[in-house]
């Protein structure tokens, strides 16, 4: 069946074909190794027919205007950051519908997964922070994309937040009692917030899993459907819960040879609550999840 719908986006004949799994449930997009007698590439496609109704993809397109069945997304977010050479994103090689279906075709980068920024030299770490450093330094006066299908003031962001979290609440969360509780305080601690100065280029899903590695180092990101542009503050809140203190230290320095670090603890409690109604790092209790150590 595989080799059925592959073969048309190609002049030569499959010689091997490799689902590539990520390793956990729910995820957005089918991604095969395709091997033919002058290439091997990666195939990248959308695993969604229908509008995105789960909570993470459902709500990136509520707050964003992302779609994963687009490829435009990615097609947009890699021409920003091919131009940051620290890390790697793979070069589009075509771009292909077949029967109202996006195909991508991208180079195959050198590198396996990342399972984990714990317990990694701490030069990749540096680097890493760097690197991030670089993609935070390009700022916007708005929220959004950057393929422009969605562009709002960054001073409406709060209020588009506050709509995204009652309506993610409705829609997912009626039966769980401790997150539908925590909606009131964590809408009004949000009034109270302000906007944060800085929007960035953000990866809402951020995780080591987005990245893979060569000889200790990052040598290339190759998820990216999910950036948008939003407060780097969010970033910041993802990474809380992907390094610890140790890892943060190298990250930290690499960064901030670059940008300060934001002010983050003003903002740390609303945007984890966001995180968690979008399942960022799956169904955690809210209590364990809020209560995750604040490295910055």
């Amino acid at each position: 069946m595989t080799l059925n719908v592959l073969q048309p986006l190609f002049n030569e004949m499959i010689e091997e074909i490799t689902l590539l799994d990520p390793g956990y449930s729910g995820h957005a997009s089918d991604v095969w190794s395709v091997k033919t007698a002058s290439q091997e590439v990666i195939v990248r496609s959308s695993r969604l027919r229908d509008e995105p109704n789960r909570e993470f993809w459902w709500g990136c397109k509520f707050l964003f205007g992302i779609d994963p069945r687009q490829k435009l997304y990615f097609q947009e977010n890699a021409k920003l950051l091919n131009r940051i050479s620290d890390i790697p994103v793979p070069n589009i090689i075509a771009h292909h519908i077949l029967e109202d279906r996006e195909f991508l075709i991208v180079e195959k980068m050198k590198g396996t997964v990342l399972q984990s920024f714990t317990n990694q030299p701490a030069e990749l770490l540096y680097h890493y922070g760097r690197w991030l450093a670089k993609v935070h330094a390009n700022t916007y006066g708005f929220y959004g994309n950057l393929a422009n299908t969605r562009s709002e003031s960054k001073g409406e962001f709060h209020y588009a937040l506050a709509q995204a979290m009652r309506l993610l609440v409705q829609r997912d969360y009626q039966q769980d009692s401790p997150i539908k509780d925590r909606l009131e305080p964590i809408l009004e601690e949000l009034r109270g917030l302000p906007v944060p100065p800085s929007f960035s280029p953000i990866l809402v899903d951020m995780d080591p899993s987005q990245f893979l590695a060569d000889n200790g180092k990052l040598s290339a990101i190759v998820d990216i459907e999910a950036y948008v542009v939003a407060p780097r503050e969010l970033d910041f809140v993802g990474l809380e819960y992907i390094l610890d203190h140790e890892s943060s230290k190298s990250f930290v320095s690499g960064y901030t040879t670059i940008l300060d670090l934001p002010e983050l603890s003003s903002h740390r409690r609303v945007y984890r609550y966001l995180y968690r109604l979008l399942g960022v790092q799956g169904s955690v209790s809210l209590d364990k999840w809020l209560a995750q150590p604040e490295l910055f």
